[in-house]
């Protein structure tokens, strides 16, 4: 995989959480609040008209009250220690996928697809390249939407920025020193 310009320091941190992009849940929560309010002090003169006002604004809190608790509580979709990564494919509070340093192949950067259609553009993304065989396989994912584009380097699994919080080069760079301390450690 391509070296990342970042320099790692000698020192790494026990382990390595790359928590999701937090935009969505700011923007979420947000809107949530926005909308309870608004809904909130919408008149309710209209005859049976008041619960639905409360209901929708009572949702919107819901919601913005959702999007606060995943903000703060900070739980990762990646973590990398020196035993090796957790990947937590369905969410946070599902049981993660666990890659020993040992059948991990590859840390690096990759190119993917940022958007479809006539926008579409290509972003640098943190690629792991891990070592398939009939005993051990990478679970079926849902959402597959960061496949490495023509021409750049494979990867099994790969995330951009708009997935993780901060830069793919700055987690690449940490998780290949990371890789090559776990491969010390053994």
């Amino acid at each position: 995989m391509d070296a990342p310009a970042a320099v790692v320091a000698t020192t790494l941190p026990p382990s390595i959480r790359i928590l999701p992009n937090r935009v969505r849940l700011r923007v979420g929560l947000a809107a949530g609040l926005g909308l309870a309010v608004a809904l909130g002090s919408l008149p309710t003169w209209v005859p049976g008209a008041a619960w639905k006002h409360w209901a929708a604004a009572g949702v919107c809190l819901a919601i913005a009250a959702w999007c606060a608790v995943e903000m703060f509580v900070q739980l990762p979709i990646i973590e990398a220690s020196e035993l090796g990564v957790a990947i937590w494919f369905h969410g946070p509070y599902k049981r993660p996928f666990f890659v020993p340093w040992s059948r991990v192949s590859q840390v690096g950067l990759t190119q993917v697809t940022r958007s479809r259609g006539p926008l579409r553009r290509q972003v640098d993304a943190l690629a792991i390249v891990i070592i398939e065989d009939g005993e051990f396989r990478i679970p079926a994912i849902p959402r597959m939407a960061n496949a490495p584009v023509r021409g750049a380097r494979p990867a099994e699994l790969a995330w951009s920025a708009r997935e993780l919080d901060g830069s793919p080069r700055r987690w690449a760079a940490l998780m290949q020193a990371m890789k090559s301390q776990g491969s010390v450690a053994r």
